[in-house]
């Protein structure tokens, strides 16, 4: 049983402000222009980097949002009551689980979009490379 500060629990964004927030991020970290007079590998790299950097954006903003809030198992019994009372337990945890299982769905979409941009020729060719292994 250990102390939970409740205090520092940052506000979370709406799902379309979040989308916002992640994708102003990339826009201003990373480079946003291509020139059509660059090679297909440069054109490749460029837009990888800006997957690869979505993607730890939203990693480290759902991580810090599940290490943020408290497990109810770890609280003081009064405080687990009382969140259960106005927030009920099961739709918690299950809303926690459910920001998880979103992390690593957007972990997978971004690792196959890469290496969708990486070896893949065509939507077709990579579909044909992926079913053949």
């Amino acid at each position: 049983m250990s102390l939970y500060n409740f205090k520092k629990i940052a506000v979370v964004p709406t799902a379309k402000d979040f989308i916002d927030i992640i994708l102003s991020k990339t826009q201003r970290k990373t480079p946003t222009v291509v020139h059509k007079h660059y090679k297909i590998t440069r054109i490749r790299t460029f837009y990888m980097r800006k997957v690869k950097f979505s993607q730890q954006s939203f990693h480290d903003r759902l991580t810090q949002i599940l290490t943020e809030f408290p497990k109810l198992d770890d609280v003081h019994p009064f405080y687990a009551d009382l969140m259960n009372v106005l927030y009920d337990k099961d739709h918690y945890k299950l809303a926690l689980g459910q920001l998880n299982t979103a992390r690593h769905l957007i972990d997978n979409v971004a690792r196959d979009y890469v290496r969708l941009m990486k070896y893949g020729d065509s939507l077709y060719a990579h579909e044909i490379w992926r079913f053949l292994i």
